[in-house]
């Protein structure tokens, strides 16, 4: 900067303040907008706070990620109440702040995640290729590279070498393959392990009988992918012990996949005379007979720990078909 240069006038980054003056988050969603101003508002005042914590290959190109994301939320029917509230706008900006630390796309030809509604809120859904995206190049990547998820039909040709690390999957794609029987992939870590794991399609099905949302819109858009991403959440199971990426996005599809909770609308405000009948009848529970006690105990004694088969996906078998 030269001598005579105001130096309130000298050329700055181009970046938005973070907040309108000193406005915390808090007082910015108090009097934010609602809708698609107030989504383009979050992104202009909140989009610098995001960047800084975003991981490099975001913060390359930080601005047209943005673009992507707020047009992708923008035009999604399902997400058109989210919006509508403050609350909303506030959990669309901490899901993409959390997208942006693992680094995944929202938005464009092709999407590493979504954000899906969930309780009037938004939730963020990783897709399976960003779940392997992040298996390699999220924090605490453990892969070479992004494992390619394959599935395998009835009438295919498989052969496994575990120990020498090679597959061979046979397969005419104008015949009519079969049955999905299973999926797999090769998992190659940068400390030089090789592991092929699979999972049976049966088992895929089964996870999301007992865990998934089936009735998501998720689910009734593409049942396919919801499998292909079942079995890559399986198949990246011990990746994600060692990945804190992969174990955060794993986490998040998780909760996303859950029900919400349904919650029960309080009851009305009781009368004195209601809450003193409350009051007489805990009073006489407590004199009444040390015997009548002692039956009531034993009659209420909870049985044995009952545990049902289908709480807990069963184990993968050995074999293939």
């Amino acid at each position: 900067m030269s001598e005579n240069q105001n130096p309130q006038t000298a050329e700055q980054p181009e970046t938005a303040p973070a907040t309108h003056g000193n406005q915390t988050e808090a007082e910015f969603f108090a009097s934010v907008a609602v809708g698609r101003k107030g989504l383009d508002s979050v992104a202009l005042t909140l989009g610098p706070k995001i960047q800084e914590i975003a991981l490099p290959s975001i913060r390359q190109s930080f601005s047209l990620w943005m673009q992507r994301a707020i047009v992708s939320i923008a035009n999604d029917d399902n997400l058109k109440d989210v919006i509508r509230t403050r609350q909303g706008l506030f959990s669309i900006y901490q899901t993409l702040a959390r997208a942006s630390t693992m680094g995944l796309q929202i938005g464009g030809q092709y999407p590493h995640a979504y954000l899906v509604p969930k309780a009037g809120l938004a939730v963020l859904m990783p897709a399976a290729v960003g779940l392997t995206y992040i298996s390699a190049h999220g924090p605490g990547a453990v892969l070479k590279y992004p494992p390619e998820v394959r599935p395998v039909y009835a009438n295919d040709k498989l052969k496994i070498d575990p120990v020498g690390g090679k597959i061979g999957h046979e397969f005419n794609p104008l015949a009519d393959r079969g049955k999905l029987v299973l999926w797999y992939t090769k998992l190659e870590y940068i400390d030089g392990r090789v592991e092929i794991p699979y999972v049976k399609q049966d088992d895929v099905e089964l996870i999301e009988k007992n865990y998934g949302n089936t009735n998501s819109p998720a689910y009734k858009k593409s049942l396919m992918d919801m499998h292909l991403k079942t079995a890559t959440k399986k198949l990246l199971k011990r990746p994600a012990s060692e990945s804190e990426g992969l174990a955060m996005a794993l986490a998040d599809d998780d909760a996303a996949e859950m029900e919400p909770v349904r919650t029960v609308e309080p009851s009305p405000p009781r009368d004195v005379g209601e809450r003193m009948a409350d009051r007489l009848d805990k009073a006489v529970d407590k004199i009444k007979p040390a015997e009548k006690i002692e039956e009531q105990e034993e009659d209420e004694a909870p049985g044995q720990d009952e545990r049902h088969a289908d709480d807990t996906p069963p184990p993968e078998g050995n074999d293939l078909f």
